[in-house]
């Protein structure tokens, strides 16, 4: 059977504050008897006193027992507070006993205190005992005084009673701390389980599909804040793949359909003999084809990529010389168009792929120079730090609109919704440069404010 969080925790404060409030409750109990017992043996040892002292007190200078009814006064008193009064001459002779006197008194007051310490000590190992003290008066000697008692220590009617009250208090004590400890277990447990079950209903949300509605509840819990904030981000997260996955069939469908369109169009007309398949009509469909053939190639190379399938050759070379040579493909580019080129930084050895190094520095300087308008600037700036290398391309071109630059590395995504062919190439580029970047273990970020900037940090 499966409960839910609130019972579970409501169970566990309740079995925990059972547990604090048994242990405390025994142990306090414990402690308060073995004190009230030496209490009561003091006590015992005084009451004891107290009769020796009027018995001997009652004694004449000349060492004669007083008269019964003195002695009887004493007993009673005695009997009163558990004891049995007895009183031996110099011989050992009992010349006056309170058991003579009323014997059902002493016997009655006997089986109560064994009654009384049976019912508190269920293993009460108790038995008659007696106490013997001298009767001295000024040196002399004039017999003995036997006080007997239920031992080795005995609780009177008014101690059961106080240990009955007590009891009652602590067990009192105890009922209410259990219901304050539920009490507090079932608020805690709303507290816990109520964002957990507003979690669970947003996880139900996300697993039919809804991935727009976030839960807007903050907990105090850090753990339970933190659980909140991961279903949020992973609802943004599907959200934004879907959208992704949207976008992408669409960029995907429309790549596809123009060249095919066009291939289409132009076999059907070179079919229906309205065109003559010439030479450079056959080469305008050989380069629909190869244009097609370019960018399967691309997805696949990201697939191989993303795949973890892609082969590093690695080895080590200087980034700069290799910047510099890259560099060189480009000088009728940056001529047309008189940009100013600069390559900064130091000559560092680089541990990574070099073909595939160069297609990343290649791609990045490609779309700079085909964004940045005439006698623009592009700098390539290269950093050696402790862990990492990295390198930069930033150029002062028309720059990339905020809400664009999260998608920018997706497949076939481009900033021209409109898809024209003249701004812009298949949206393959960096998407194939992130790929590269991510195969080496690296990172590439882009800030765009006044231009672009591109950043790849690489480890040595």
């Amino acid at each position: 059977m499966k409960f839910s969080l609130k019972v579970k925790l409501t169970i566990s404060y309740a079995l925990i504050s059972f547990l604090l409030v048994g242990s405390l409750f025994y142990t306090t109990k414990y402690m308060f008897n073995v004190q009230f017992e030496n209490y009561v043996k003091t006590n015992l040892e005084k009451s004891s006193m107290q009769v020796v002292n009027q018995v001997i007190s009652s004694y004449d200078s000349s060492g004669n027992p007083p008269n019964d009814t003195v002695l009887k006064n004493i007993g009673e008193a005695a009997l009163a507070k558990g004891l049995i009064l007895s009183i031996n001459n110099k011989s050992g002779t009992m010349i006056w006993c309170m058991n003579w006197v009323n014997q059902q008194l002493c016997t009655n007051m006997l089986i109560d205190i064994e009654k009384n310490m049976n019912n508190i000590y269920f293993d009460f190992n108790g038995e008659y005992m007696e106490d013997t003290y001298d009767i001295s008066k000024n040196g002399d000697f004039y017999g003995t005084i036997n006080l007997g008692y239920y031992g080795p220590f005995y609780y009177s009617n008014n101690d059961v009673q106080f240990l009955n009250m007590f009891n009652d208090i602590f067990l009192l004590g105890a009922i209410l701390a259990l219901m304050i400890a539920i009490i507090l277990g079932i608020f805690m447990a709303s507290k816990i389980g109520g964002p957990i079950k507003k979690v669970i209903e947003q996880a139900e949300k996300i697993e039919g599909g809804d991935y727009n509605s976030l839960i807007e509840f903050k907990s105090n819990t850090k753990e339970v804040d933190k659980l909140i904030h991961s279903v949020n981000s992973l609802a943004s997260t599907l959200n934004r793949q879907q959208t992704i996955r949207k976008r992408l069939a669409q960029n995907y469908a429309h790549e596809l359909r123009t060249p095919l369109a066009s291939l289409q169009s132009n076999l059907e007309a070179m079919i229906d003999g309205i065109w003559e398949p010439t030479s450079e009509r056959l080469e305008s469909c050989n380069e629909e084809i190869l244009r097609l053939t370019r960018m399967l190639s691309g997805i696949d190379k990201i697939s191989e990529i993303e795949d973890n399938n892609m082969l590093l050759n690695k080895s080590t070379f200087d980034l700069l010389e290799f910047t510099n040579k890259i560099m060189l493909n480009f000088e009728s580019y940056i001529k047309d168009k008189n940009i100013t080129l600069n390559i900064e930084g130091p000559h560092c050895n680089l541990y990574a792929d070099k073909d595939k190094i160069g297609q990343v520095l290649i791609n990045l300087v490609s779309n700079a120079i085909k964004y940045t308008q005439n006698n623009g600037n592009i700098t390539i700036s290269i950093v050696d730090k402790d862990n990492v290398i990295e390198f930069s391309v930033a150029d002062n071109g028309i720059g990339i609109d905020k809400e664009d630059i999260p998608n920018i590395f997706e497949h076939l995504y481009r900033t021209d919704k409109s898809r024209a062919s003249t701004t812009g190439g298949s949206g393959m580029g960096l998407a194939v440069v992130k790929a590269i970047v991510d195969g080496h273990q690296g990172k590439i970020t882009v800030e765009s404010e006044k231009g672009s900037k591109f950043i790849v940090s690489l480890p040595k």
